[in-house]
């Protein structure tokens, strides 16, 4: 089965954020000579894929410098058939533009660009741990324009701990002023071994509660809309045509090819996920092992359940018909009481068009719902 979608993890940063449990580690020219050697094999051991989308990640992966990567570029557009490739997005840190990282990315396809903002709030940006500066996230989308960039995203955060409602609103007007295509609008995670979790456990910083939350997510999703930017998924707002393509190959539950460490794909059936550490997935490559840390093999009503929760992440919704003909499943009547339960509350809907999903009242708490549901 061919990927419709190929996602390449670089695990380097220039330093590590104090929130984030991502596979990553700051970053040395020694490592990133293994890590390109391994990223070879793997790249060239899963044959010449031909994706619609591809997707760099991190990480950082403009953490690399200019000549490393030129290299990692050109080593995925000569290993992979970019032919039928519609969107080619790479992550960047807006403290790592250097003038010629825009030309680098340019010369090799890459033709979205994907920016971790996160804040536009100097003190937040503090405590998150991020290296950019206010000066730099405000210029990032228009530095890339000039480069001749006409799909621009960035990344957003929100209920961070002590954020206050006035820092909210500062960081919606700062996105909707910036003019992004897309932006990707989250809500924080406090990952377990991360500072940020720490230092909330230790009472050093204080998590807004879940009602303050709820808030600032509603707040999020209402100016955006009213400014133009159509949601789409539970976190993603973008301009007409311009929704990550990607990601969305994500929530449509096709397959998926991850390459480097801790990447997952879904090939076959299949749920895999590489080993995390750099040396152990180098290692096992190098010696012509394999990189995989874990398997999973969904069927029949686990795998039709998956897919009801990502599609139901959608703002188009899950279709009963559709989940009958691709699964054989219907989740109308498997998942009827639980639908009518939330529908009773308020927290799910039918659309004109007959399709289920989370309302608007239901979105704050729409991981609640779709736990329930699979």
């Amino acid at each position: 089965m061919n990927p419709v979608a190929l996602y390449v993890h670089v695990p380097f940063c220039r330093a590590i954020c104090k929130y984030c449990d991502f596979a990553r580690q700051v970053r040395t020219a020694a490592d990133v000579e293994v890590y390109l050697s391994a990223l070879r094999i793997e790249l060239e051991r899963a044959g010449q894929t031909a994706p619609r989308t591809v997707f760099v990640g991190g990480g950082t992966p403009t953490s690399l410098d200019p000549r490393e990567l030129s290299q990692l570029l050109d080593l995925i557009v000569h290993t992979v058939d970019m032919a039928g490739v519609e969107e080619f997005t790479v992550e960047a840190n807006p403290g790592t533009l250097r003038g010629d990282v825009f030309d680098v990315l340019r010369a090799r396809g890459v033709n979205r660009v994907s920016l971790g903002v996160q804040t536009f709030q100097p003190r937040l940006l503090a405590m998150l741990g991020r290296i950019h500066s206010e000066a730099q996230a405000k210029s990032a989308v228009a530095d890339a324009r000039t480069a001749g960039f006409t799909n621009v995203s960035i990344d957003l955060m929100h209920g961070l701990p002590t954020e206050t409602r006035e820092e909210l609103a500062a960081d919606i007007d700062a996105a909707i002023d910036v003019a992004p295509d897309h932006i990707s609008a989250y809500g924080l995670s406090y990952e377990d071994g991360t500072p940020l979790k720490e230092s909330v456990a230790r009472g050093e910083l204080k998590r807004l509660s879940a009602e303050e939350e709820s808030a600032h997510y509603r707040e999020v999703m209402e100016r955006l809309e009213d400014a133009g930017f159509a949601q789409y998924e539970i976190s993603n707002y973008a301009k007409l045509g311009f929704e990550a393509r990607h990601n969305l190959a994500y929530w449509h539950n096709e397959p998926y090819l991850g390459v480097g460490p801790a990447a997952a794909s879904y090939m076959d059936g299949e749920r895999r996920v590489n080993k995390r550490g750099l040396g152990d997935w180098a290692g096992a490559l190098t010696v012509g092992g394999n990189a995989i840390a874990s398997r999973e093999r969904l069927e029949g009503e686990a795998r039709a359940r998956e897919a009801l929760m990502l599609a139901l992440r959608l703002r188009q919704g899950a279709d009963a018909g559709e989940f009958r003909s691709r699964y054989d499943f219907d989740f109308e009547k498997e998942c009827g009481a639980q639908l009518e339960r939330f529908a009773a509350q308020g927290l799910v809907e039918r659309t004109a068009a007959g399709r289920w999903r989370i309302s608007r009242a239901g979105l704050p708490v729409a991981d609640a719902i779709l736990s329930e549901l699979i």
